[in-house]
């Protein structure tokens, strides 16, 4: 339904715009570039792949790119939602299901759909998840933590 589709991508860079935009406002303008390699290849930068800097050092050395963790963040994240609002509506349509998800991130959305709303323990569990991909994609645990507060805070001010 959603696996690889355009809306699911739109979606993945919705929410990482918004995480970047609160949180490294400076990456904006390299947003898109940084999407587009985050599609291309999902996996965490790899500061060897930019080790041709002669004295060693570099911006990939000093510090974490924050749009790359976004994505990810967001992806799996999306993932969870999407699993658990299938399970919840498995008589619905897939039309109201992707109405029903995208609802959970934006509040222009969530007036046209009834949608619903994540449990305690599935807010909790989109947390960790969040967070576990944050640190998995090389951000310092105090880094993480702020990315999936402000993503599980973007989920709540939903409602």
């Amino acid at each position: 339904m959603w696996n690889g589709s355009t809306e699911q991508r739109a979606a993945i860079e919705e929410i990482s715009k918004d995480l970047v935009t609160q949180l490294a406002p400076e990456e904006l303008d390299l947003f898109g570039e940084l999407a587009q390699d985050y599609f291309d290849d999902p996996k965490p930068l790899s500061k060897s792949k930019h080790s041709d800097d002669p004295l060693g050092f570099g911006i990939f050395e000093a510090m974490t790119i924050m749009t790359p963790v976004a994505m990810a963040m967001a992806s799996t994240v999306l993932t969870f939602v999407t699993t658990e609002v299938i399970k919840s509506a498995k008589d619905e349509s897939a039309a109201v299901i992707k109405k029903k998800i995208k609802a959970l991130f934006n509040k222009a959305d969530k007036q046209e759909a009834d949608s619903p709303s994540l449990t305690k323990e599935q807010m909790e569990q989109v947390k960790k998840l969040a967070y576990k991909q944050a640190t998995d994609f090389g951000m310092d645990a105090a880094t993480a933590e702020k990315m999936s507060n402000a993503l599980i805070g973007s989920l709540a001010l939903n409602k």
